[in-house]
């Protein structure tokens, strides 16, 4: 069954039509709960404890060497072949692996939907291993809590009281997967709670056989044979169920979450098959000598076979189908060799498995090792000054859109410069530039629905100016900031993130998202109990839910109505045009190629094709709303430059860099004087 799930997996990140095989890993987790779940259930009711240490030394010398051994080589690899400051972040995973905490490290990272992911981490395999490491950390140490109480009881364990003792801990982890998967469906990918019930799938089954093992067998033949067939029967259900799973499942499917079941109850019935020893099941089949092999090579295939992939892949800077192929069947060479030479001479040593201390003080070392691989990783260098050689940086009101004349120059010439002397912020840290009214402080993330209002400009000033929106909405603060002294603005944000400021249902990755609208409402109920004299506003968003999918015309349609419901309350309204859709690799680009910065521009057509602003146009001409577009000032010609007048433009995620908005504070200043001469004081 591990060849099963192994390769389910790799044919999946071959890119071949096998658009679920990633639920190779669950089958994974239900095999690991069964097999170590039975180890210790078996010792429990042998020896009435469990010895943890004696557990955890059999695991270093299982997964430690050969893991530590992948990252140390991912490490140095990536060092050559990952561009820029990319490696700190591949150096802060590799350090997680080596700890066993890399799933809440990417959890992090996917909640931070701002973060920049174009090609995933070498080492991002590694969060299931984490998993189970953290819950055979967990697991024994209750089943021993157990054995404690039960012996002041004067008791002895038996699986009646284990199943009560896992159902306690799968049945809440299953309830929290549906939630979050419904909510935040990223982070419910990684996280540990979410996934400990399906090792608890697996650890169901080793109770539940461990509890028929403990007690007499039917001897009557008749009904033995009906028995063997049915338990045939279920094996080869079971292992259909984890085939088709991988094939299909509904659109809209969340993992983990209800389908889930799906391909970890056919692995647990696949294995009770195989505990029952019928011969008529899968049995057979997945005993055959290539099963076998894979399948004794499945942990080591499993470690090597993604960095192998994702660094030849920023090697090449993208590979095809046929390389990715090639790639993953070249990496069952060094699968097989640490396997051969390193996994199992460890694993199966006698002097070590009667060593226990020193096998945990090497586990500590490798794990040890495996972090400071990662140090010369965390500590990559930038090639970009952000600052001049001859002097101080000069002020923000002769630096990036402050330097373009008015309107813009259209001629492409003029922004191609291929190396500045310096630019600010860095191209590799412009994803930390971000504005003060951000996710790390006044936008609320997707599960919250209670809006932060947050207070920036002037505290006592005679306008009131209120921005609400996502995170697109929040990037224009810098710019009004600016403002604000001069012309007298208190500003007032809402903001959450992937949320739309629009009348209706919203939508977030195909599916409804309904935190969004009941933040929206509380929105509209603050709004009308303390007026601003305008609101602006703005987002990335494309579509809205219509009740069965997600659709630009309910979009339109929701923002046309949020905005003149607006207006007919007395609040004056102004949209600021979403900017371009910038591409999410701009830092790789740009660190590839520090001195032909104009090999990193985009097109202009499809970046604006890609925003909200279509929508927003549309909306607004609907509904009268003034509209600001500044795309002139952020991409003046058909090719959008990365840098101008010495500052970048874009950060990761498609956003601004808040130091060029703030240079975009003179004309976005005159344009909503434009756009709103009645309601802004100066």
């Amino acid at each position: 069954m591990r060849a099963v799930a192994v390769l389910l997996v790799v044919l999946y990140h071959a890119g071949l039509p096998l658009p679920n095989g990633f639920l190779g890993v669950d089958v994974f987790f239900v095999i690991s709960g069964f097999l170590i779940t039975g180890i210790l259930v078996r010792e429990l009711l042998t020896t009435g404890t469990i010895s943890w240490t004696r557990f955890v030394g059999r695991r270093i010398r299982r997964l430690l060497p050969a893991a530590i051994l992948v990252l140390v080589v991912t490490a140095v690899v990536a060092w050559f072949v990952v561009p820029g400051l990319r490696r700190r972040d591949i150096g802060t995973d590799v350090a997680g692996a080596a700890l066993y905490v890399v799933n809440w490290v990417l959890a992090h990272r996917a909640v931070d939907y701002l973060a920049s992911d174009s090609i995933p981490s070498p080492v991002q395999h590694f969060w299931s291993l984490a998993v189970e490491e953290q819950f055979y950390v967990v697991w024994p140490l209750a089943l021993i809590a157990l054995a404690l109480v039960l012996n002041r009881l004067g008791r002895r364990p038996g699986v009646g009281v284990v199943a009560g003792l896992l159902t306690v801990i799968a049945v809440p982890s299953f309830g929290y997967a549906v939630w979050l998967g419904g909510v935040d469906p990223d982070r419910a990918y990684f996280v540990t709670t979410t996934r400990a019930w399906e090792l608890g799938v697996g650890a169901a089954l080793a109770v539940w056989c461990a509890g028929r093992e403990a007690s007499p067998r039917h001897t009557d033949p008749a009904g033995a044979a009906t028995r063997a067939g049915t338990w045939a029967f279920v094996g080869w259900v079971g292992l259909a169920a984890v085939i088709g799973s991988a094939c299909w499942l509904p659109a809209g499917a969340v993992t983990p979450g209800p389908w889930t079941l799906v391909p970890t109850v056919g692995a647990a019935a696949v294995l009770l098959s195989g505990w029952a020893g019928t011969p008529g099941g899968p049995v057979r089949l997945l005993g055959a000598a290539p099963m076998v092999w894979i399948g004794s090579l499945s942990y080591s295939i499993y470690l090597w076979h993604w960095p192998a992939l994702v660094l030849t892949e920023w090697a090449l800077d993208g590979i095809s189908t046929t390389q990715r192929l090639l790639v993953l069947a070249l990496s069952f060479l060094p699968a097989w060799g640490s396997h051969r030479w390193l996994e199992s001479p460890i694993h199966h040593s006698r002097a070590l498995a009667e060593r226990t201390r020193p096998v945990l003080a090497l586990g500590v070392a490798l794990s040890a090792v495996g972090a400071l691989a990662a140090l010369p990783l965390t500590q990559a260098a930038s090639p970009f000054r952000t600052t001049p050689v001859s002097g101080a940086r000069p002020a923000v009101d002769s630096l990036g859109a402050a330097t373009l004349s008015s309107p813009p120059s259209s001629d492409p010439a003029t922004y191609a410069v291929d190396d500045w002397e310096w630019l600010t912020p860095d191209p590799q840290l412009a994803g930390e530039d971000r504005p003060a009214a951000d996710v790390d402080r006044c936008q609320v993330d997707r599960l919250v629905e209670e809006p932060v209002a947050c207070e920036f400009g002037v505290p006592d000033g005679t306008t009131t100016v209120a921005l609400v929106g996502d995170s697109k909405a929040m990037q224009w603060l810098p710019a009004l900031e600016r403002l604000a002294p001069g012309r007298g603005w208190r500003i007032v944000t809402y903001g959450k993130s992937a949320c739309a400021f629009a009348d209706g249902r919203a939508q977030n990755e195909g599916r409804a998202y309904p935190a969004c609208d009941e933040w929206n409402r509380r929105v509209v109920e603050r709004l009308a109990a303390a007026p601003p004299d305008l609101l602006l506003t703005s987002g990335y968003a494309a579509s809205a839910w219509d009740g069965a999918s997600a659709t630009r015309a309910a979009l339109v349609r929701g923002l046309a109505t949020r905005w003149s419901q607006l207006r007919e309350r007395g609040v004056p309204v102004v949209v600021l045009g979403d900017s371009p859709l910038s591409p999410d690799d701009l830092d790789v680009c740009t660190a590839r190629h520090p001195h032909e910065l104009s090999r990193c521009a985009f097109e202009r057509g499809p970046a604006v094709a890609g925003s909200g602003l279509p929508a927003q146009v549309e909306a607004a001409a609907a509904s009268g709303t003034p509209l600001v577009d500044l795309t002139p000032w952020i991409c003046p010609v058909p090719r959008c430059p990365v840098a101008i007048g010495n500052v970048t433009i874009h950060r990761a995620g498609d956003h601004l860099t808040a130091t060029y908005v703030r240079t975009l504070a003179t004309v976005l200043g005159a344009e909503l004087d434009r756009a709103a001469p009645a309601h802004l004081g100066e």
